[in-house]
């Protein structure tokens, strides 16, 4: 369901990015290697939460990490903290570990430094699919999420 949601997003909005499904478990570095796609610029999408549940989305590379006082001062928050499981499936139907970049209504996503000059970025949004974009359209999905 959430791969649909994810293709209409892309292409309503014209955003330079694509699902690929793959018929049976694949690992994102193999992802990485047929697409010709560096090590380095595969990302993962950390929620966080507030106070409200409002989400708050960081991007960045899939083996860094983030606090909640650094998402904070990305958002200019102070009450920010990180979406537990069972929040982001009850609310949302959506695995933790595979938060979209992309297509989450109302939610505010930064790109963080770590990413931000990378051209394109790989998502996995389940173990068989994968969502390919490019970084510059991640921080322009904001204005389309209000």
């Amino acid at each position: 369901m959430l791969v649909y949601v994810i293709e209409d997003f892309l292409e309503v909005n014209k955003l330079d990015g694509k699902v690929h499904s793959f018929p049976s478990v694949v690992s994102i570095e193999t992802v990485a290697d047929q697409m010709h796609i560096s090590k380095n610029s595969i990302a993962k999408a950390v929620p966080f939460v507030d106070n409200k549940l409002d989400f708050f989305v960081v991007v960045l590379a899939s083996e860094d990490s983030i606090t909640s006082k650094e998402a904070n001062e990305m958002f200019n928050k102070k009450d920010l903290v990180p979406a537990q499981d069972k929040e982001v499936l009850s609310l949302l139907a959506i695995e933790k570990n595979y938060f979209p970049p992309i297509a989450v209504y109302g939610a505010t996503t930064l790109v963080h430094s770590s990413v931000k000059e990378k051209k394109r970025l790989l998502f996995a949004l389940s173990d068989r699919v994968f969502l390919v974009i490019a970084t510059n359209d991640i921080e322009k999905t904001n204005e389309l999420n209000e």
